[in-house]
């Protein structure tokens, strides 16, 4: 591949190692990741063959936080000129679908709609990162958090890192991602270690109430962690636990960074935890009615198990190469 293909990434620098690890396949592949910004400059309008384009979480913009009343319908014009203008500057844009709903609102809007039927236009090509019979996409892979160096390092080191954590819930705490139904039916006699924050106040709220009212062993500081700290929790626990309903996500970040540290999975039932399952034995689904007798018959996986099996579907040339054709 050429090396003077360019590649234009929005967004170019996230919070979420997702975007830094994708930029990763990306070099693999021969392009030169540029912030999404540069995308609009004079010289593109002729080079646009030779241009890129993959969107993540683009259609949230409109919803952003930190916008009042006046900024937010100026912010909104724009981001549509933006929009409908980038096929000039490039001749391949991607979408990334991430979510099935907005990501920063309640529920889907008029304006919503309107942003997604416009970039299934604009967008030459959508991905998802997940197999879903409801969109029509490309599938990639999803990366890990970790390098390959780092799996593979793991995986031979002599002496297993000791699990101090039977189950464990951790990322950020939203309604969609159905912690309270978790505490809903989850055993007064097992002990639950939450590692998430809560920025709803009303949700974080009925959560500690449904943890006092059922006298559950829940150990939970609603603050956010450190990168180091809950990367620790994670190694040191045996089982995290996605109580996800169907059709509320597309992928979980919180799947393969667990994947990528040797956990085994717990999933309530869903058309992703069903995916999983049947891909690897250290996923397990289970029912809400039945979780005490369920959880108490689960077979745990080694983490070295966990880890070999992660490098072997999701190492870096594995998904540079999920990529490929996407990017021809």
């Amino acid at each position: 591949m050429s090396d003077k293909r360019h590649l234009y990434l929005y967004p170019f620098e996230h919070s979420n190692a997702f975007v830094a690890r994708t930029k990763q396949a990306f070099c693999e592949l021969g392009y030169t990741p540029h912030s999404f910004k540069k995308l609009f400059s004079l010289r593109n309008l002729s080079t646009r063959k030779h241009n890129a384009v993959v969107l993540n979480w683009y259609e949230d913009q409109p919803f952003r936080k930190g916008l009042n009343a006046f900024t937010r319908p100026l912010f909104i014009i724009k981001f549509f000129i933006t929009l409908i203008g980038m096929r000039l500057f490039s001749s391949n844009v991607v979408w990334v679908r991430h979510n099935f709903k907005p990501h920063n609102v309640p529920k889907a809007s008029w304006l919503y709609r309107l942003v997604i039927s416009l970039l299934q236009v604009v967008a030459n090509k959508v991905v998802t990162l997940e197999s879903t019979p409801e969109i029509s996409a490309a599938v990639v892979k999803h990366p890990l958090y970790k390098d390959d160096a780092q799996l593979l390092s793991t995986i031979h080191a002599p002496q297993p890192q000791p699990k101090s954590i039977d189950y464990l819930y951790f990322g950020s705490i939203k309604p969609y991602k159905r912690l309270d139904s978790l505490l809903a039916v989850w055993p007064q006699d097992k002990a639950l270690v939450i590692a998430g924050y809560c920025a709803d106040h009303n949700h974080a709220a009925e959560l500690r109430q449904l943890i006092r009212a059922r006298h559950l062993q829940v150990t939970w500081r609603n603050e956010f962690i450190s990168d180091e700290e809950l990367e620790n929790t994670v190694v040191s626990s045996r089982f995290v636990i996605l109580p996800h309903d169907d059709n509320a996500m597309i992928s979980s970040g919180t799947f393969y960074y667990a994947l990528g540290l040797g956990a085994n999975i717990i999933c309530f039932d869903s058309a992703f935890a069903r995916e999983k399952a049947r891909a690897f034995p250290f996923v397990k689904i289970i029912q809400r009615e039945k979780l005490a007798a369920q959880l108490d018959a689960i077979d745990y996986v080694n983490a070295s198990d966990v880890l070999t099996s992660a490098y072997h579907h999701y190492n870096e040339k594995a998904v540079a190469d999920s990529w490929r054709p996407v990017l021809t």
